[in-house]
């Protein structure tokens, strides 16, 4: 109740936004993670907030988002998997690059010529981008915030949606960003039935382990030419470590985001460690070793507890992991549990993890 009070305090401080925040507020949707975005149920209609920095910044109404036909271009495999669990992928006409990409019908589109590569953020083909004219462009608000590109995709009937999930450190507020899809796409209840139902796993998953007493060490990715970039004990990764049952060897580290360390840094903090995981590109302990003989010093290469995310790789790079794993974090969390346990008898059904020979 909280955040929706705050929210109100938001809205009456946005009334000359919008002529339509000075209605009356019905009722609001139920956010339990995310404060980037909540959503206000007026009598004939409903409307999105997004908030940064303690301000609502944009806002979109429900009477602005008639998608029965509308046509998408998303800038994320994360965006594409948020409109695939509501149904309503067959909307993409537009993606980055399709090497990012895993959901089986996404690639079928693209191979049939129904969705076009327009390029990364920061690098776009605008001018196949306004040939397409899509109604939504889902972007990041590096995006949302160009000036000039915003004025011509207005040009031509295009909206930009700005989606900084990835800021989201909880793995359950960022799949919680499929309600905003939902709210697009006039499938908001859907969106709220399939959240209710990943949430309620991942608390099950959650509670078997959360008394557990022998916490197994949890050492993560791996060197990049010179420099082992791990992520800080408040980020995505460590959340997920922690929910699993696991000890993230640098839960010291008060950070959100990655920070950059040196091989004999994270040497002397994890030597010892008990599981490895997200160890980059590599699927091989033999191709590990090639690329740094020293990871051999670790204890789960001797113990043959090194795991990576790429179970569900596609031919061309598409990872699963960072398409529907950000929507369903309760099979990313499953399968953590079970690699957490290092009872390889148990590891048989993992979804998104391989463990390396």
């Amino acid at each position: 109740m909280k955040y929706f009070f705050y929210l109100i305090i938001l809205l009456s401080a946005c009334q000359n936004k919008s002529a339509d925040v000075k209605d009356t507020i019905l009722s609001y949707e139920p956010m339990r993670y995310t404060k980037m975005f909540g959503i206000a149920h007026f009598s004939d209609y409903s409307r999105l907030f997004f908030v940064k920095d303690g301000d609502t910044t944009w806002s979109i109404s429900s009477k602005e988002t008639d998608t029965s036909n509308a046509k998408m271009v998303v800038l994320s495999s994360v965006f594409a998997a948020c409109l695939e669990i509501i149904n309503e992928q067959d909307k993409i006409i537009g993606i980055d690059k399709i090497t990012y990409y895993n959901d089986s019908l996404l690639l079928k589109a693209f191979s049939k010529g129904f969705i076009t590569e327009i390029g990364e953020e920061g690098q776009l083909k605008m001018e196949k981008l306004l040939q397409l004219k899509p109604d939504f462009l889902f972007a990041s608000s590096h995006t949302s915030s160009d000036v000039a590109t915003v004025k011509r995709l207005e040009s031509v009937g295009t909206r930009i949606i700005p989606c900084d999930n990835f800021l989201e450190q909880d793995p359950l507020a960022r799949a919680e960003w499929m309600k905003l899809f939902g709210f697009i796409c006039g499938k908001l209840p859907l969106a709220n039935l399939k959240f209710n139902q990943i949430d309620s796993n991942y608390q099950v998953l959650k509670s078997q382990v959360s008394s557990t007493s022998k916490r197994p060490l949890i050492m993560t990715d791996a060197m990049y030419m010179s420099v082992w970039n791990v992520p800080g004990a408040e980020s995505y990764t460590a959340k997920l470590i922690q929910d699993a049952g696991g000890l993230y060897v640098f839960s010291n580290k008060k950070d959100r985001f990655s920070f950059p360390l040196s091989f004999e840094t994270v040497y002397t903090a994890a030597a010892n460690a008990d599981v490895w995981i997200h160890v980059n590109q590599y699927k091989t302990i033999s191709e590990l070793l090639s690329a740094e003989p020293r990871y051999q010093l670790f204890n789960p290469v001797a113990k043959q507890q090194v795991y990576n995310y790429n179970k569900k790789e596609n031919v061309t790079g598409g990872n699963d992991f960072w398409e529907t794993g950000v929507v369903r974090p309760d099979l990313v969390l499953k399968d953590l549990i079970q690699i957490f346990s290092m009872d390889k008898n148990n590891q048989t059904d993992l979804y998104f993890y391989n463990r390396l020979d």
